[in-house]
């Protein structure tokens, strides 16, 4: 990881041509996070975790929506 705050734009260059391979640069102003400088396919990788981790999570809340309702219903028509 590699923190730097706002330069010229020279230094900048500077920093990202050394900067490591898969080591994200964080780019901070007065001390806070402002920006990431990633490689793209590790925020294409992020994205897909991100989409499969919704998918999963909408089919899990639909999934206890069938069983809450499965229950209702065997609760309701036991006579």
């Amino acid at each position: 990881m590699l923190y730097l705050q706002f330069q010229p734009l020279t230094v900048c260059i500077i920093v990202l041509r050394d900067a490591a391979v898969g080591a994200p640069v964080f780019l901070t102003k007065n001390g806070h996070g402002r920006y990431a400088i990633l490689d793209i396919q590790d925020f294409e990788k992020t994205q897909a975790i991100i989409r499969l981790m919704n998918e999963l999570a909408k089919g899990r809340s639909e999934n206890l929506s069938l069983i809450g309702l499965a229950q209702s219903y065997s609760l309701t028509n036991n006579s």
